[in-house]
């Protein structure tokens, strides 16, 4: 019985360790996206001041 529990515990951390990769991945993609919005920005202020 005692391997069943070191088999349940690997699969637990498993989870979770994914399950942070995910989180920081999606903060990433957060980031990345504020960061896009901002440079659209600046390229249509660009564009309105060039025109």
């Amino acid at each position: 019985m005692q391997g069943i529990t070191y088999l349940v515990a690997a699969y637990a951390i498993v989870w979770v360790g994914l399950l942070a990769y995910l989180g920081v991945v999606m903060l990433r993609i957060r980031g990345v996206r504020t960061e896009l919005a901002a440079v659209k920005e600046l390229v249509r202020e660009q564009q309105e001041k060039n025109s």
